[in-house]
């Protein structure tokens, strides 16, 4: 698997991981509304639901879905 960036369109991360969708919402960043992608990138989303540390969380997902 490819290791995603955080220049990743959220579209694309829910068309082709939509496993990382629930990883997501459990640690507090929604990536779907009103069932629909969001329009913006991973670094995008994460800045705005205010994460921490991206860099950590991407790394965190992108392990996760190399075990799913």
């Amino acid at each position: 698997m490819k290791k995603l960036i955080l220049e990743m369109p959220v579209e694309d991360l829910v068309r082709q991981h939509p496993e990382a969708v629930s990883f997501l919402i459990r640690r507090g960043v929604r990536c779907i509304r009103c069932g629909e992608p969001l329009w913006c990138s991973l670094g995008e989303l994460f800045q705005a639901d205010k994460v921490a540390d991206p860099e950590e969380l991407l790394a965190e997902l992108n392990e996760y879905l190399a075990r799913t």
